[in-house]
């Protein structure tokens, strides 16, 4: 992939030649490193935002509910029964007769392709007899969520969510259930692997996605299981141009797949157990002089360095009053890395 360059502060940055995870835990500065590489890409690259948090200033930010509807079956001429069936598998936990009566249904639903067709479909499928009929209704329990309040209005648009592919913004899924984040989050995934993949693979990195708590897409598995639909997107989008970057707490939060597939991982306040995870070692002394607004850069090769992240410009914009006691903790509040130097608030 076509290395892109992007600096961390005014000396010092990473070169971008494929997927990135940033990991640290609470407050040690992962969302100002993402949005300091978001303003290196701005003017160059596209770049969409699956912010669970409502933490991303974008130049244009899409509320599911008031400005973002799309059809969530829009983007093929048939209905892509695996995509479809391996979604509603990973939120809602179908079982073995759910799944069947979920494709038989799907298969005999006629253009265009919405969701409200599907629904339908489902309940015209026949009923032997009782436990056939509460097969049905708990698929129909299931489906009805998605045609039902805030998640109804985004997925039973008329377009492609194409537009959001083609700008810098940002999807604010802080709105929706916590539960059904990650759905509307594989959903614009699958979109954006249709939309790029009928471009064909490129060498270029043609678009940058945020994907905040990665863990709730990207989860562990068994090595002999086979790869869930986040893992597969995470491991096809990078061979037609897109650059995902996967931001979680912890490296071990995340799928082996997954991680084995990012050529840089940025560590925030990262434990020797951390680096472990990822087949690295370092001494006890460099792990301690990573505080918040320093990140180690772990690149193929376990080839490490520390760099300082400057402050991005919309965090220090906003850091006023309350927000910029957060921002700036006092002086007496001493750190892990005064700590480490013995530092006592004097």
């Amino acid at each position: 992939m076509h290395r892109l360059h992007v600096k961390l502060n005014l000396l010092s940055g990473i070169r971008l030649e494929g997927h990135v995870l940033v990991a640290g835990p609470t407050g040690s500065g992962k969302t100002n490193t993402v949005k300091v590489i978001l303003e290196g890409l701005a003017g160059r690259i596209p770049a969409l935002v699956l912010d669970y948090h409502g933490e991303y200033a974008c130049p244009r930010v899409y509320v599911p509910g008031r400005n973002l509807e799309f059809n969530m079956l829009a983007s093929s001429s048939q209905p892509d029964l695996e995509f479809l069936v391996d979604v509603l598998s990973t939120v809602f936990q179908l079982t073995e007769p759910q799944w069947y009566v979920l494709v038989k249904a799907a298969k005999k639903v006629e253009p265009p392709f919405t969701l409200q067709r599907l629904v339908e479909a489902v309940e015209e499928e026949p009923a032997r007899d009782w436990r056939e009929f509460e097969v049905k209704q708990a698929v129909l329990r299931r489906l009805s969520i998605l045609n039902e309040g805030v998640l109804g209005k985004v997925l039973n648009g008329r377009e492609e969510p194409s537009f959001l592919f083609e700008d810098y913004c940002c999807v604010n899924l802080s709105v929706i259930p916590p539960k059904y984040r990650s759905l509307l989050a594989l959903v614009l995934l699958r979109h954006l692997y249709d939309y790029f993949s009928a471009r064909g693979e490129s060498d270029v990195v043609r678009h940058v996605t945020v994907i905040e708590e990665a863990w709730s897409i990207l989860w562990p598995r068994a090595y002999w299981e086979a790869p869930s639909i986040g893992e597969r997107l995470f491991l096809e989008l990078r061979k037609f141009g897109e650059l995902l970057v996967a931001v979680s707490q912890r490296v071990d939060d995340v799928s082996p797949r997954a991680v084995r597939n990012c050529a840089v991982v940025l560590m925030h306040m990262p434990t020797q157990l951390d680096l472990e995870r990822i087949g690295c070692r370092a001494s006890e002394v460099e792990l301690r002089r990573l505080c918040r607004g320093k990140v180690l850069v772990v690149e193929p090769g376990c080839r490490m360095r520390v760099l300082k992240v400057r402050r991005a410009r919309e965090t220090a914009g906003r850091a006023s009053g309350k927000g910029a006691q957060r921002l700036f903790p006092k002086r007496a509040e001493a750190s892990r890395c005064q700590l480490a130097r013995g530092w006592s608030g004097g």
